[in-house]
């Protein structure tokens, strides 16, 4: 599996664990849940969402193999803030 990038690369799902592995050790020392936090927020915000939906498409198929554990936790929490996102939506429906 694979990710488009806003350049027309294509980015395997090997190459975004290892990306977001690398913010995972960066908030390595934070406390446990600010940690998971910083993951979460690097990933919504600085990700295309191409590249997010990739890792969480990777995270429902194959439980998220090869992720940090705080990392595996972030993504959950991705995950579930975009679900509830979906479910809390209440404008027109989406194009697609």
């Amino acid at each position: 599996m694979s990710a488009a990038h806003g350049d027309g690369m294509v980015i395997a799902i090997e190459r975004l664990v290892a990306m977001a592995n690398q913010i995972g050790d960066f908030f390595a020392p934070y406390p446990q849940g600010q940690r998971e936090e910083g993951v979460r927020n690097h990933l919504r915000h600085y990700w295309d969402p191409r590249m997010r939906e990739a890792l969480l498409a990777h995270l429902d198929a194959n439980a998220g193999a090869g992720l940090h554990a705080h990392v595996l936790a972030a993504t959950r929490l991705l995950r579930d803030e975009q679900q509830t996102a979906r479910k809390a939506y209440a404008g027109p429906p989406p194009r697609g």
